[in-house]
């Protein structure tokens, strides 16, 4: 027994040597240097990890994450291309910049950011009894990040874009063409020898208040009230449930449907094993029943993964059967929120 715990002290000193070494290391790699099944070095490395003598990314090189030593984290940024798209663009923005507000990113970068945990290390101020969130690039040291976020904060904020103001319609010169045909004593009985000029001076008034009384088409019109644009109704409990999965770092990939009392997304949540997809059905029901696990089930193999059912309610006796039975495609999680 003395000798297979002098084995396995010497195994983990050759591994934090060759760490120390190499840099970042995968676990195969590992395995081969010190000439051990990758199993065995997977249960070195994993003791170490717990010890704190090694560190391990979330960054992941297929499915593998890297093993390192504190103080190599600046190695990390070489295996970067390991990182997806938009990942990289995310990391690029971070590194030029040093710092990032979160609320003036793009949806997508802000997505990238929460993916790239060794490189983006969020920073929570409080600012007039609210809390801002500020990505900080990850070898920025703590004396620079307090200037930064002061610079960023008193930086020019953007221009608040002028209000639109609504063409008004020109009403001045209208109302003259409606003046303008005021009847005026005409010169024709002036000039007419005739003593008895009433039957010439009756025709045209007719004429004249045809005139008036058709709506000019220059007279402006009261314009109806155009419409208010329809807001959708954002309901309280998916909005509740993605603060959750924020809170809990899992990623909400795409947002399938919101209703009042449900919500349906797919997310990625990290394993040991690496990331894994998962159908989210969110239910706020007092009871969970069989019937909501068989539809979460059928939906999630139609996308072939599997599905995941957080509700702040329990599982009824039938359903508890049925996740005992499918634990491998369906899990279920209580919530509080």
């Amino acid at each position: 027994m003395p000798i297979d715990a002098q084995k396995l002290s010497q195994n983990k000193e050759r591994i934090l040597s060759i760490i120390r070494i190499n840099g970042p290391s995968l676990p195969v790699k590992i395995a081969k240097a010190i000439g051990t099944p990758p199993l065995f070095a997977a249960a070195f490395l994993s003791e170490l990890y717990k010890e704190q003598k090694l560190k391990m990314s979330n960054l992941r090189v297929g499915s593998s994450p890297l093993y390192y030593i504190p103080g190599q984290e600046d190695l990390l940024e070489s295996f970067s291309n390991h990182l997806n798209q938009r990942e990289k663009e995310a990391l690029n923005l971070l590194k030029e910049s040093k710092i990032l507000d979160d609320e003036s990113q793009t949806p997508v970068i802000r997505v990238a950011l929460r993916s790239i945990k060794d490189f983006a290390i969020p920073i929570k101020v409080r600012i007039n009894e609210q809390t801002k969130t500020f990505w900080k690039y990850f070898l920025v040291e703590n004396a620079e990040l307090r200037s930064l976020i002061q610079k960023t904060l008193s930086s020019p904020a953007p221009v608040p874009q002028k209000p639109i103001q609504k063409p008004q319609p020109q009403i001045q010169p209208q109302p003259q063409t409606i003046q303008s045909p005021s009847p005026k004593p005409s010169p024709v009985p002036q000039e007419s020898p005739s003593p008895k000029p009433a039957p010439i001076l009756q025709k045209p008034q007719p004429q004249i208040q045809t005139q008036l009384s058709k709506p000019s088409p220059s007279t402006p019109k009261p314009q109806t009230k155009t419409p208010k644009p329809k807001i959708q109704k954002q309901h309280l409990f998916p909005q509740n449930i993605k603060s959750y999965l924020e809170a809990k770092d899992i990623e909400i990939l795409q947002s399938i449907e919101e209703k009042k009392k449900e919500f349906t997304a797919k997310v990625r949540i990290d394993t040991l094993f690496g990331k894994q997809v998962f159908l989210l059905l969110a239910k706020e029901k007092k009871k969970v029943t069989e019937s909501d696990l068989t539809i979460a089930l059928q939906k999630a193999q139609t996308e072939k993964m599997p599905a995941l059912i957080i509700s702040p309610g329990d599982l009824d006796k039938k359903a508890q059967i049925y996740i005992k039975d499918w634990q491998n495609l369906v899990k279920f999680e209580k919530i509080k929120l």
